[in-house]
């Protein structure tokens, strides 16, 4: 389990990996970032691993259990049974990802991973809480065929960073890897709305098991990015529960018990007669074509969200700090401890209100305002028994105050009522 301590370390890691790429694509004159939409993809992966933080301890146990009392044999640990384990581990996680795509309440929690309209590093943080949950019941194989669970939990983080370098419009084609590994070029098939690569290429490392599988498309033209009914919101819980509400709405129309459960085991094509598929969620020019989603920014005001975004993560990385302390940390152990309910509360929080700030929306400020309270307030009390406490807390002060007066001029500026068109240049990228 210690493995998923390092993923405190890794987060400043990726964010400067997505900082790489977009100077690369400024310099190459490739629109590839836009802001709202970066803010949202952080955001949705800040909550996926928040509640991964308490979950992975918990299916650790679980491996453990399936692996002392259930494994049919024990395979021992090397180099060349790690491979093993991969290559069956990614087999699971293509059978997971395609049925993600086939069935609607698996299609739920994975249509946020398809949201986006662009594709770059931080598409790979867009994920739901939930698939944390539904890809948990397929890794239990592994455990159960005799893989330990230290190479479960390995594997699944392997496969995991391995997407990292999957989500890029920047990367061409890789050669004779393109044989044998998942590539940029095979992923953006996967992401695009085009129906020519609709529900293709499901591979996560290998791409071998999408060609076993009849599942795989080479790229032509590069696709167009999202999902064809559409999503325009700011909000990280919008994304997450747009698909479910959708699928509620429907049950609740269809006439017959069997009509209601098959709308959440038939896919997402499907929707019971009599009972019509919700309106699309995009919006279109004069001639009917489909507009780029976007939320206009000023940059001074898009700075400042992007910048209270990155300390909500920061505050995500500070429960590791914290979990370190615990010395056989169990799911009860963490959730029952008040600095680390205090903080999931403050992330949770502040990913609701950096939501309305995107869409700025009528009490966003005010909202804002409590967040940076609780950053003064709140954090000190948290790590007051650290080492470094005065220090900690001599910087959540400042931060907060700072903050505060430039979240007044902010407001002073751009709160008073004044449309959204009036608001000067917009931070598109």
């Amino acid at each position: 389990m210690g493995g998923a301590q390092y993923i405190g370390l890794i987060i400043p890691v990726l964010l400067l990996a997505v900082f790489v790429e977009f100077i690369v694509a400024r310099y190459k004159k490739v629109e590839v970032y836009t802001l709202s939409d970066t803010l949202v993809n952080i955001c949705c992966g800040t909550l996926e691993r928040l509640f991964d933080f308490f979950w992975v301890v918990f299916m650790y146990f679980v491996f453990v259990w399936l692996y002392d009392n259930v494994s049919l044999w024990q395979i021992a640990q090397n180099p060349l049974t790690w491979v093993v384990a991969l290559l069956f581990g990614d087999w699971l996680a293509y059978w997971h990802h395609r049925l993600s795509h086939e069935i609607n309440f698996l299609w739920a929690s994975h249509i946020v991973h398809h949201q986006s309209e662009e594709l770059n590093l931080t598409t790979v943080f867009r994920v739901s809480v939930v698939a944390v949950i539904n890809r948990s019941f397929f890794f239990i194989w592994m455990p159960i065929l005799g893989f330990t669970p230290a190479f479960t939990i390995s594997v699944t983080m392997f496969i995991g960073l391995f997407q990292f370098v999957t989500h890029s419009r920047l990367v061409k084609r890789l050669g004779f890897l393109e044989k044998i590994f998942v590539t940029p070029s095979h992923h953006r098939v996967h992401h695009a709305r085009n129906e020519k690569y609709m529900d293709h290429n499901y591979g996560h490392v290998f791409i071998f098991w999408d060609k076993l599988h009849k599942t795989f498309v080479p790229e032509e033209e590069e696709p167009e990015y999202g999902i064809t009914t559409g999503f325009e919101s700011g909000s990280a819980y919008d994304a997450v529960l747009f698909y479910w509400k959708d699928l509620f709405t429907r049950a609740g129309r269809a006439k017959s018990f069997g009509d209601k459960v098959r709308v959440f085991l038939k896919g997402p094509r499907y929707t019971p007669e009599g009972v019509d598929f919700l309106p699309t969620n995009f919006k279109t020019d004069e001639n009917g074509n489909r507009l780029r989603h976007q939320i206009p920014m000023p940059l001074d005001y898009g700075i400042y969200v992007f910048l209270n975004t990155l300390t909500t993560v920061g505050l995500f990385g500070s429960m590791f700090m914290l979990k370190k302390t615990f010395e056989n940390p169990t799911m009860a152990s963490l959730a029952s401890d008040p600095r680390l309910v205090s903080l999931v509360v403050m992330v949770m929080f502040g990913i609701f209100t950096h939501g309305r700030m995107i869409e700025r929306k009528v009490g966003a400020y005010l909202l804002e305002y409590v967040r940076l309270l609780s950053i003064a307030l709140v954090l000190p009390m948290i790590f007051q028994s650290e080492n470094n406490s005065m220090l900690l807390s001599g910087f959540a002060i400042g931060w907060a105050v700072i903050n505060g007066a430039w979240l007044a001029q902010l407001l002073y500026k751009y709160g008073r009522n004044k449309k959204r068109s009036s608001l000067g240049e917009a931070v598109h990228s």
